[in-house]
């Protein structure tokens, strides 16, 4: 596949908490011969977008640690067979980021199985509105997406404008019921970044924070000087009120074993890369039951990750917590009575 067509780039993005880069926005723009103005035949979009994930899969290979590649596609090239033909290809896309983009809601239903295929591969799914509108809640439900994508809109003048703030805290608790990330585009002033670490947006990216440029920009000085003291919030005592689990790479294989037997009321499932995928909780008639595994990372606060665990449906919402290091990795469980034993003991 030639490659003259585009030139990727990369764009930080910020982990707001941390005041550090939390991934990369692979960015494709035509090369300079392409005449200013002239429009993009869709034939050439669709070569434009290989070459984009075909590029950025090579350069994820040499990612910093820690960190995820962004790479957008358009909805109605998800099931496009060169564009699904170079996903399969690359094999593992664990810290592979899917960011659809220009979402249709007529679309959305017929890629499900693509996204499902992705998302065993190891990837995650970003979801964003078409322009700066967002998609509708049906279809983000639907996607399950990772990462909920705001546009420029919602951050413009985000300081000034109460409402636009309030849309933001609703859209954030519906991520936390999907277990979900909100990720703030085209911030480009200091005070829209303090808004947004006011709001506990835990991703954004815009000019303020970093233009893309050829291989993983960092986050400069300026940027992380903004970030108020507590915008970093980690109280670092999860690590503390961890509890071991038993862990299997396979639900048939826990199957086999009793709960009475294991000692365990619950069993984790990991992947080969040690990071859990699904949680086994001992039923009433003796036997493992599936339900979603919510996964926090070690340095999450106590309060935030009882939120998240609060926000879940009725049926999991006392589940144990899945706790992870920054690489994704299985650490243990986080039972809710002992985080909130916790947080009783630091009430005033």
């Amino acid at each position: 596949m030639p490659r003259t067509d585009v030139v990727v780039t990369y764009r930080p993005i910020l982990d707001v908490a941390r005041g550090v880069a939390a991934g990369y926005q692979a960015v494709a723009a035509p090369v300079e011969h392409l005449p200013p103005g002239r429009l993009i035949h869709p034939a050439s979009r669709r070569h434009i977008v290989a070459n984009t994930v075909l590029t950025a899969l090579e350069a994820s290979i040499d990612l910093p640690t820690n960190t995820f590649i962004s790479i957008p596609i358009p909805l109605r090239l998800v099931e496009d067979g060169m564009i699904k033909g170079l996903l399969r290809d690359h094999g593992d896309l664990g810290g592979v980021v899917l960011d659809i983009t220009d979402f249709d809601s007529d679309v959305a239903a017929h890629t499900e199985s693509a996204l499902d295929c992705f998302r065993r591969a190891g990837a995650q799914i970003a979801v964003g509105g078409r322009d700066d509108a967002q998609p509708e809640l049906g279809s983000i439900v639907r996607l399950r997406p990772a990462i909920i994508r705001l546009g420029a809109a919602w951050t413009r003048d985000l300081d000034l404008h109460p409402a636009r703030r309030s849309a933001i805290e609703v859209t954030g608790r519906l991520a936390g019921q999907l277990d979900a990330w909100i990720l703030a585009d085209g911030v480009v002033t200091s005070a829209e970044l303090r808004a947004l670490a006011g709001l506990g947006v835990p991703l954004a990216q815009g000019p303020f924070i970093g233009e893309a440029q050829a291989m993983w920009p960092e986050i400069g000085q300026a940027t992380r000087t903004v970030l108020p003291a507590t915008a970093r919030p980690t109280d670092g005592m999860l690590r503390g009120l961890l509890q071991q689990s038993y862990t299997t790479h396979s639900r048939q294989a826990a199957e086999s074993v009793l709960p009475d037997a294991s000692g365990f009321e619950h069993v984790v499932v990991i992947d080969e890369d040690s990071r859990p995928v699904s949680l086994l909780q001992q039923g009433t008639l003796d036997e493992w039951e599936p339900v979603e595994v919510l996964t926090v990372n070690v340095d999450t606060p106590v309060a935030e990750a009882v939120t998240r665990a609060l926000a879940r449906p009725r049926s999991t919402r006392f589940s144990p917590i899945a706790c992870t290091d920054a690489a994704g990795r299985f650490l243990g469980i986080l039972r809710i009575e002992r985080l909130m034993e916790q947080l009783a003991t630091e009430a005033p």
